[in-house]
């Protein structure tokens, strides 16, 4: 059975504050003008681009690199017979990405929504021991992990709640699906430094990447999961409905 664990410490220590304004640079949408989705799309992008520093008074971390203190992916049922153990993730990339879709529903208390990145990066210090496409594999060391071209579908359900006289949306569950076109991978120090032993392992995963992935893909569609959703629940916790989306 696959699990996902983080240390998403850094996501929950930051104090509350009092400040209830987005931040001037980022776009708003009233939800009663007539191209209301058009001016989230065009909002969403915006804001993505601007987080190459943490925005701190509304909960949002710098993501350009985001800082994961550590990740751990169960292992697979087939081609991945091991644990993924990530620790000082950094993951890079997220500015650059762009949502063409991104939708509201509120009847439904559901954000749907699509983007795409031209790459995201993961850099890491891993431990692994296991097996993989049937060959051993074992090492601990810097790596990293790029998803080339990805795409990411995203459903968040919402629930309302009352706070100070204002209203406020939590994410309470997510869906998330990621398609990345390639996925390469790099990691040093394989099997404690053997170089042929390493590269010729290397060459196998990412000759086979999308049987690696495919054996996996839960697991680290569950892990951006997990970290969307608490990057965008520390967003709005601070930022009422109102100051959102308009509208009262």
């Amino acid at each position: 059975m696959k699990c996902v664990f983080f240390g998403l410490y850094f996501l929950f220590c930051a104090s509350f504050c009092s400040c209830t304004k987005l931040p001037s640079s980022f776009l708003k949408c009233d939800k009663n003008q007539t191209n209301f989705q058009k001016c989230l799309i065009k909002a969403v992008t915006n804001a993505l681009a601007q987080l190459n520093k943490p925005f701190k008074e509304v909960g949002l971390p710098n993501m350009e690199p985001l800082e994961v203190p550590s990740l751990t992916i169960g292992a697979g049922s087939g081609a991945v017979s091991f644990q993924q153990n990530y620790k000082n993730l950094k993951m890079s990339g997220f500015t650059q990405t762009t949502c063409p879709k991104f939708d509201v529903i509120f009847p439904e208390s559901k954000i749907s929504m699509s983007c795409a990145s031209p790459a995201i990066t993961m850099d890491f210090d891993y431990d692994i021991n296991g097996r993989i496409l049937l060959l051993p594999i074992f090492g601990d060391g810097p790596g990293s992990i790029i998803l080339d071209h990805i795409g990411v579908d995203i459903i968040f359900h919402f629930e309302e709640y009352e706070k100070k006289n204002k209203k406020y949306y939590k994410i309470k569950s997510t869906e998330l699906s990621m398609t990345p076109n390639l996925i390469k991978f790099d990691l040093k120090n394989l099997f404690h430094g053997d170089k042929a032993l390493g590269d010729n392992i290397l060459k196998v995963m990412n000759e086979n990447w999308e049987e690696v992935f495919r054996d996996v893909k839960s697991g680290y569609e569950k892990a951006f999961a997990q970290i969307f959703t608490s990057i965008f629940n520390r967003l709005l916790e601070r930022i009422s409905v109102n100051e959102l989306f308009g509208g009262e």
